[in-house]
């Protein structure tokens, strides 16, 4: 004997199977688009780093400028142990540029998604004063000020949201991704993980 949700399904003019069969597509569709997404998302950051794990003078040269930064701060993230990634052991190790970089990339990421309280109380709020000196470096003295003023002492929520403030301000301003493009372009060497070969003498 057919149960009976299944007798009320198959009875009558079918419209109960339809709408079973509507809802199961829909279901399928959707886990497809999700895992796509998923997929998607940690696909990029996978890509990235592969594709500049190592960086050499003509890969670097032949990158995009709106790619840059991104570019050079997946190089650093490849450099971290995948079983225990702790970018604050491994990136001040690296040269005066690439430290800079991946500081003011990360912090300027950061404070823009999350603020500057989450940002100071999570792990990357290490990198704050290597931040500081990243800015100043790469010709972004007032975001500098603001994220030594943050680091100097504690932050309540108000007196959080207002250096938040200032530093999205000083950010739009002076723009410290532009900074840092500019300062790769400059100091190409500092990024480099092997010189490329010499061009043979003619």
């Amino acid at each position: 004997m057919m149960p009976l949700c299944a007798t009320a399904l198959f009875s009558g003019d079918g419209s109960g199977l339809w709408l079973l069969l509507l809802v199961l597509a829909a279901l399928v569709i959707g886990l497809y688009l999700w895992g796509n997404a998923r997929k998607g998302r940690t696909g990029k950051a996978d890509r990235l780093q592969e594709t500049y794990k190592t960086m050499t003078r003509p890969l670097l040269d032949g990158i995009p400028d709106g790619e840059l930064v991104n570019a050079v701060a997946a190089n650093l993230l490849a450099k971290l142990d995948k079983r225990r990634p702790d970018a604050y052991q491994t990136i001040p190790a690296l040269s005066r540029g690439r430290c800079a970089v991946y500081s003011v990339w990360m912090t300027t990421h950061e404070i823009e998604t999350g603020g500057l309280a989450a940002y100071l109380s999570g792990p990357s709020g290490q990198f704050a004063s290597l931040a500081a000196d990243g800015c100043e470096l790469v010709g972004a003295p007032e975001c500098a000020a603001v994220l030594r003023e943050a680091v100097r002492e504690p932050l309540d929520g108000r007196a959080a949201a207002a250096l938040q403030a200032r530093f999205l301000e000083a950010a739009a301003r002076e723009n410290p991704l532009d900074g840092c493009r500019e300062y790769i372009r400059n100091s190409p060497g500092e990024f480099l993980d092997e010189e490329s070969p010499a061009e043979p003498a003619g």
